[in-house]
């Protein structure tokens, strides 16, 4: 019979997204500092640092994809915007998730010696996203440069100003609204870009 986990994953994520985005650094002497689950526990867990943050950064991508994918592959008019600000919502309603999507970098979080499960899990959730903004580009006469602009390079960029340090007030939905109409307009005048 195994042993009954005496911590949460969650709180342990959350700490890895703090000190990652905040400090740019996490071990596992700091996760214990911190959180005071012992070094034994984590690595029963999660068997390596390098799995720990693997599977840090699959479960901040993984939350923050169900929230997109559920607004992008709606089949009503405002889809399209609904994702966009998918993007600043999520950094209200999960701000430590948020912070490290906004402020890290995949490659800080997997390595070659990153668990095979866990790298085809998030490579999958990847592709889906990818499929999605196809599908949604196809579906609403966008170019897949336009969408790609408009649902993740302007709403992200628009969060960054914020995270790690400050909350992302709800009027930047309305500017990441307003931006992703505005591509859509300029889309709909001139053509779909052939990128």
């Amino acid at each position: 019979m195994g042993r009954v986990s005496t911590f949460s994953e969650q709180e342990i994520f959350q700490t890895v997204s703090r000190q990652m985005s905040g400090e740019g650094a996490v071990t596992f002497r700091s996760l214990v500092k911190e959180t005071g689950v012992s070094i034994g526990s984590l690595y029963h867990r999660f068997e390596s640092r390098e799995g720990l943050l693997a599977e840090t950064w699959a479960d901040a991508l993984t939350s923050f994809q169900e929230r997109f994918l559920a607004a992008l592959k709606a089949e009503d008019e405002d889809a399209g915007v609904n994702a966009a600000v998918a993007t600043p919502r999520f950094c209200r309603a999960e701000p430590e998730r948020a912070a490290l999507l906004a402020c890290c970098r995949a490659s800080e979080f997997l390595s070659e010696a990153t668990p095979a499960a866990i790298r085809e899990r998030i490579n999958d959730g990847n592709d889906e996203a990818q499929r999605a903004v196809r599908a949604y580009a196809s579906r609403a006469g966008l170019s897949l440069q336009a969408c790609r602009m408009g649902l993740m390079a302007f709403p992200l960029g628009a969060v960054r100003a914020y995270l790690p340090d400050r909350a992302v007030p709800r009027s930047v939905d309305r500017y990441v609204a307003a931006a992703f109409r505005a591509i859509e307009a300029e889309e709909r005048r001139s053509g779909p870009s052939k990128r």
